[in-house]
């Protein structure tokens, strides 16, 4: 895969974020205006990508073996990257920061981020988007339960209602049923659903734009533990979960656009959900804002590096 044309795909999209950020700086937003945009954003444009992706896309079964490895690999790849995080911060004494760093070294971008870059990555190819998709089922009811333990450390926090009753995981309910019984949606009713599934990529950078606004530059460049969490995030954790693939695939066939749909979406850099929960849940913030933006900025030119690499699967 080119680096150059992936470099300049990734840099497209975190440039999005600068609009958010000058708008911050010049107190055009408000100190709300992340918060307003997050729910637009969780309740609103990234349901509609979800239901978008899936809406008149061709189906057989099977795509259903597929399917399975890929929720299967979901959950293991993201455990492996967990404990992976928690051995490597275990003997750090500051107990929230540490807990703010091991969830943004496994929470990917996956539905924000992941569904546009493999798009944009790969243009055409119908069936990666499709398991990244599937990737977020799986992906939503471990950040409700596993992703909510790790920033409280407290078991009472899980909801296990969130795991379904979240809004991206009930799009997908509603749309599965069209997916799978090939029904075709009418295009006066796909391009509203488009429209505001388009807008996940955009608002979810400027939001980031915003918070990088809020943070004083410092607290982004002097905690080691802040390069730590991005190096679990963007090189660790593609390169494990690209070896667990790979072994397993000397064992049983797995399809080759499954692991690199699964290798893509591990290099994502770290979600805002992490950040979502801190400030639910009285975590650390600043650390998690702090993954969160250095990973998205490390991430254009880590993506583009482990693309390379693509070649090995396509």
């Amino acid at each position: 895969m080119n680096f150059l044309s992936t470099f300049i795909n990734v840099l497209i999209i975190v440039v999005l974020a600068v609009p958010g950020y000058f708008l911050r700086k010049v107190k055009l937003f408000p100190d709300t205006a992340a918060s307003v945009l997050a729910v637009l954003l969780l309740y609103i444009s990234q349901p509609f990508l979800m239901m978008s992706s899936l809406l008149n896309k061709p189906f057989d079964a099977g795509m259903l073996i597929n399917f399975a490895w890929v929720i299967l690999f979901a959950v293991v790849l993201q455990l492996l990257v967990y404990f992976s995080a928690c051995l490597i911060f275990c003997k750090s004494k500051d107990e929230g920061a540490k807990r703010a760093c091991i969830a943004t070294s496994y929470l990917g971008n996956v539905g924000f981020m992941g569904i546009p870059v493999m798009q944009m990555l790969f243009p055409g190819n119908s069936d990666l988007v499709l398991y990244t998709v599937i990737y977020n089922i799986a992906f939503n009811a471990m950040t409700w339960t596993l992703g909510v333990y790790a920033i409280t450390g407290e078991k009472k926090r899980i909801n296990a209602l969130k795991i379904i009753l979240n809004p991206p995981t009930l799009a997908v309910i509603v749309a599965l049923p069209f997916f799978f019984c090939n029904v075709a949606v009418p295009e006066q009713v796909m391009t509203p659903i488009s429209y505001l599934g388009d807008m996940t990529l955009p608002l979810s950078m400027i939001i980031l734009g915003v918070r990088l606004a809020d943070m004083k530059p410092i607290r982004l460049i002097n905690d080691v533990k802040v390069y730590v969490s991005s190096f679990i995030k963007l090189i660790l954790s593609p390169l494990l979960s690209l070896a667990v693939m790979l072994l397993v695939s000397l064992l049983v066939p797995i399809d080759r656009y499954v692991m690199v749909a699964l290798y893509v979406i591990a290099a994502m850099p770290a979600a805002s959900s992490a950040l979502n929960f801190a400030e639910m849940y009285n975590g650390d913030r600043e650390t998690a804002a702090a993954c969160t933006l250095m990973s998205t900025i490390l991430c254009i030119l880590t993506i583009p590096v482990l693309m390379l690499l693509c070649s090995v699967l396509i």
